[in-house]
């Protein structure tokens, strides 16, 4: 006899599967006693008449969610054995540890009614091929869905709701501490307070993210970061300056004053494959649901924010943003554009006798379509133009930008000395608290004494290093400027064009300086047999047209002089190669490369012009045959 009418020998002569699973990593750690009533189960199944050896555990999705069960194997194994009707009984605490979803659900009970397997929980057990028992089956796994919708409703609800009035505790960047009644004020770190504004001020001058790292690099200043997790969660370190660390800073808006909720939205149709969760996007700052202006004390303004968000997403080189000033040759990098498909033209460089020459090509319709490129041509007749046209349209403002420019680098050499008199005071600060530490020890415990000397050892060579950096830092500054060097400098930035094709200024400063009034350039060398024309867009709005000769290809390689071509003409009836060479040598000329000629580059002048046969030897005779 069996202990329940709904089993038969047949269910008995099969396993019997206790499925256990709960949702998160903290209910499996902390929730024990749902952890071991589940485990009970398999107790249950030997008072239903099931042998201990038939008897088996999946606890394989510990930690996962039921709301799919793409990525439960535990699940997926049961349903595996359930198809092959190896399993009589399932046994679980309730249907929502089974599946949340209606679909996995009812794709479960539809296998059970195949092989006739049954279901059970904690008091009642079902059998799937009973109408009864088939309709309260769907009834529970309705319920269940409803009811994780529900609990997830009522807390997003509730968190969105005191998001809006901005009372939702989030976690704070470096740079803030919440105090014990709530309220957000600055971090008492004077140190940490003045290297946030510091970095600030200098992406307001720089304007690239990647110029304040080498700057604090290259100043050997630290960025104060907070440590999150483990028993120092919390505490501020100072660590060298990486650029994820920078970027994070430069997005966060709590540094403009502002409590941000929202900024992330997930897109279900983008899932991980690993785990199934849906991918984040960052919004559009005009698209937060809450933004709330001076809700904590600010380091920059709210304008200065957007500024820096706008900035840092035009330095991205994509689409038709410009992306930030490089070092590269090319005048037009990122306003340059094709006037014929419209598209980015693309640097790209080829070989001449002094370097490797910029020049401008569209490759759109090549790289997206498979089509051929629209055109292609070198960028220093391009580059010439441009740069002759602004000359042209600045020159009427005679601003002192020279001067300008000297007396930001002076401000930015006391501005980078303050933060290290921060450091020093920061660093003789801890040097004295570590000597309080050691003399209010008890000498008798040697133990505990020698570890506060060696930490006030430690923070004593900490200081004496910082001290030396400093030094160091002060003899690498420039001297200031004399009386008469400003004079001079006046002078020079009365002419930008002197400014501008000095050797001391780079092509980032270049480039900086014509995105100050261009917007794009559009060329277009095709339309035109042998001309280049140029349409260039103003920020005013204004409009720019010309037209260049296109330089021929090959134009830029180097050639015989005419001089010397008729001299070896003139030797080439009585002298051989190599006595040639020598009478060019003594006379002072030199080949194409700058170096004296020998029979070689004799004999490649005389091929190439004809005047002798390919594989002469050199003899006159050969020459002229």
């Amino acid at each position: 006899m069996t202990a329940h009418s709904k089993i038969t020998r047949e269910h008995l002569g099969r396993d019997a599967i206790a499925y256990i699973r709960q949702s998160g990593a903290h209910q499996v750690r902390h929730n024990q006693e749902s952890r071991r009533r589940q485990y009970a189960l398999v107790e249950r199944a030997k008072s239903l008449g099931w042998p201990a050896r038939s008897i088996k555990t999946v606890d394989d999705d510990q930690g996962r969610t039921a709301t799919c069960a793409t990525h439960r194997h535990g699940f997926k194994k049961l349903m595996a054995e359930v198809g092959a009707g190896q399993v009589g009984i399932i046994l679980a605490l309730e249907a929502s540890r089974l599946a949340r979803s209606n679909a996995d659900w009812h794709r479960l009970v539809e296998i059970c009614v195949v092989t006739n397997t049954l279901l059970a929980d904690e008091t009642a057990i079902y059998d799937p091929r009973d109408p009864n028992d088939r309709l309260l089956l769907g009834v529970k796994g309705t319920i269940s869905e409803a009811e994780l919708f529900t609990l997830r409703q009522r807390l997003h609800e509730g968190r969105w709701n005191k998001a809006r009035r901005g009372e939702l505790t989030r976690p704070l960047p470096v740079g803030y501490v919440r105090r014990e009644d709530g309220q957000v004020i600055k971090a008492p770190d004077r140190q940490v307070q003045a290297r946030l504004e510091y970095v600030f001020e200098l992406f307001g001058r720089l304007r690239v993210a990647r110029q304040v790292l080498v700057r604090l690099a290259e100043e050997k200043l630290k960025m104060p970061t907070k440590v999150w997790g483990g028993a120092r969660h919390g505490e501020v370190i100072w660590k060298a300056p990486d650029h994820n660390a920078l970027i994070r800073i430069l997005h966060n808006p709590t540094y403009a004053g502002a409590y941000v909720f929202g900024q992330w939205e997930s897109d279900p149709f983008d899932r991980s494959p690993t785990n199934g969760r849906a991918s984040v996007h960052l919004r559009p700052v005009e698209q937060w649901p809450v933004c709330i202006q001076d809700a904590y004390p600010a380091y920059i303004s709210w304008e200065q924010f957007l500024a820096n968000q706008q900035q840092l997403h035009d330095n991205w080189y994509r689409g038709d943003r410009q992306g930030a000033p490089r070092k590269g040759l090319a005048l037009l990098q990122g306003i340059v554009f094709c006037g014929r498909c419209g598209a980015r033209m693309s640097v790209r460089h080829y070989s001449t006798k002094e370097k490797r020459a910029p020049a401008y090509g569209c490759f759109h319709a090549y790289q997206q379509y498979g089509g051929k490129g629209c055109q292609y041509f070198s960028a220093r007749g391009v580059d010439e133009a441009i740069t002759e046209l602004f000359l042209d349209a600045v020159s009427p403002a005679k601003a002192p930008i020279a001067l300008q420019a000297l007396e930001e680098l002076e401000t930015d050499h006391r501005e980078a000395a303050a933060q290290w008199e921060v450091d020093l005071r920061q660093a003789e600060y801890e040097v004295a608290l570590a000597r309080r530490r050691y003399e209010a020890a008890d000498p008798e415990n040697r133990l505990v004494a020698g570890q506060l000397e060696a930490t006030w050892e430690q923070a004593m060579r900490e200081m004496n290093k910082r001290q030396r950096e400093y030094q160091a830092f002060l003899r690498r500054q420039d001297t200031p400027l004399s009386a008469r060097d400003r004079r001079l400098v006046q002078e020079l930035s009365a002419d930008l064009a002197k400014v501008w094709h000095a050797q001391t200024t780079s092509m980032e400063e270049r480039k900086t300086l014509l995105r100050f009034l261009v917007k794009r350039v559009h060329l277009d060398g095709v339309t035109e047999t042998g001309k280049i024309r140029i349409e260039v867009e103003w920020h005013t709005g204004a409009h720019s047209s010309l037209l260049i000769d296109r330089p021929e290809m090959g134009g830029w390689a180097p050639r015989t002089p005419k001089a010397v071509e008729g001299r070896i003409r003139e030797l080439l009836g009585d002298h051989d190669y190599e006595a040639i060479a020598e009478i060019l040598n003594q006379e002072g000329f030199r080949n194409t490369k700058g170096l004296p000629f020998n029979r070689y580059s004799v004999g490649y002048v005389v091929r190439t012009r004809g005047w002798g046969r390919k594989g002469s030897n050199g003899s006159a005779a050969e020459a002229t045959r």
